[in-house]
């Protein structure tokens, strides 16, 4: 008899769906944007936790300022990329990122297409109060900062250099005003989800003592959620080669075809710079650890270049142009490396004793890494 039903209520919504699925068992991502016209496109990407592509579809404007897609997911979703695409037009000058709270988030965007970019959403994260209002403050400080990264651009193409040193100054400090933002509502919502879920990518970069305090802080259902789960996975998995601990085993090899094992760096401290010629921190950096290698390499310093590059070409060339003068690798080449050291942000850097044991390991080579280097080697 319940078989009978349920395949009767399934009959019953055939008009709106192809199948017997629930549309509560779907990510449902809708718009309401006053503008949307018939032939225009909205190209939706589904990423997972590793930015790595889900599932996707461009979706085609049929109703008059609507828009409407669905999609039934097998593994909880990162966020969602949308791109809208005016009719006539191969270009999107415009795109919106969703974060996505599950497979099941039903979201609306509502505004105007011609200002895509910050249209309201509701739905999943975003029915949170705390979330909202602090999401509302991030897409002010983010409207703000693309329009001075466009004016930036603009007075270096006029080589306008008071102009665009103004402008650069006003987009650092709207870019430091973001983090800012992020970092207390992190630290004053423990207890809301969405704040668990931001973490989990800031946690890839921030020290390892700071990751271990804030899981430390949030309530015991966010520690268990699936964002807490991933914090406490980043943890264990950094603790291994965490300041204390053993070098870990390796062999790589380097520019010039020869072979380097971890092995081979006893005797004599090492800074591991995970780098890469696409990172402009890194390239920023590269003064700094120029003039550190002249004065330790008759030291015992070891400088190790360890780079995710794809393309050699642009990596031989950054060593080069920044007159890097030390022992490289290309991470691309062993891939294996990358994952053993955790590294997820460029830089980071690893410090290491000669009897092998890592004294530092941060992406801060100000404040983590360069005193306990001087300090080790004075």
């Amino acid at each position: 008899m319940k078989r009978i039903v349920n395949l009767l209520a399934c009959a019953a919504t055939t008009l709106l769906l192809s199948t017997c699925t629930s549309l509560s068992d779907k990510l449902v991502i809708k718009g309401n944007l006053a503008g949307l016209q018939s032939g225009d496109t909205i190209v939706v990407h589904i990423n997972d936790f590793e930015r790595q592509l889900m599932a996707g579809d461009t979706i085609a404007v049929t109703n008059e300022n609507h828009f409407y897609f669905e999609r039934k997911l097998d593994k909880i979703p990162y966020n969602a990329d949308l791109y809208y695409f005016p009719a006539d037009t191969t270009l999107s000058r415009y795109s919106k990122t969703l974060d996505l709270s599950s497979t099941s988030d039903k979201l609306t965007l509502q505004g105007s297409a011609a200002d895509f970019t910050y249209a309201t959403v509701s739905g999943g994260f975003y029915s949170n109060k705390a979330t909202k209002a602090y999401v509302h403050v991030v897409d002010s400080l983010y409207k703000a900062a693309l329009a001075a990264a466009d004016a930036l651009q603009q007075a270096q193409t006029q080589s306008d250099t008071v102009e665009a040193k103004r402008l650069d100054e006003e987009f650092s400090r709207l870019a430091g005003q973001l983090e800012a933002e992020e970092a207390a509502f992190i630290k004053n919502h423990p207890d809301v989800t969405y704040a668990a879920y931001l973490y989990v990518s800031i946690s890839r970069w921030e020290t390892l003592k700071k990751v271990q305090e804030q899981y430390a802080a949030f309530t015991p259902k966010l520690q268990q959620s699936a964002y807490g789960e991933r914090i406490k996975s980043n943890i264990d998995k950094r603790s291994v080669i965490a300041a204390g601990a053993q070098l870990p085993d390796f062999t790589v090899t380097d520019i010039n075809g020869s072979s380097i094992s971890s092995a081979d760096l006893k005797g004599q401290y090492v800074l591991l710079d995970f780098w890469g010629s696409w990172c402009s921190w890194c390239r920023k950096a590269s003064p700094k650890l120029v003039k550190l290698h002249n004065e330790y390499k008759d030291k015992k310093l070891l400088v190790i270049g360890l780079a995710w590059d794809q393309s050699h070409s642009s990596w031989k060339k950054a060593i080069e142009k920044d007159g890097l003068t030390w022992t490289h690798v290309n991470l691309y080449d062993h891939r294996e490396v990358k994952d053993l050291f955790c590294i997820s942000a460029f830089p980071t850097y690893v410090f290491v004793s000669p009897e092998g044991v890592i004294l530092a390991n941060s992406s801060d080579f100000d404040k983590e890494i360069e005193p306990i280097l001087r300090d080790a080697l004075k």
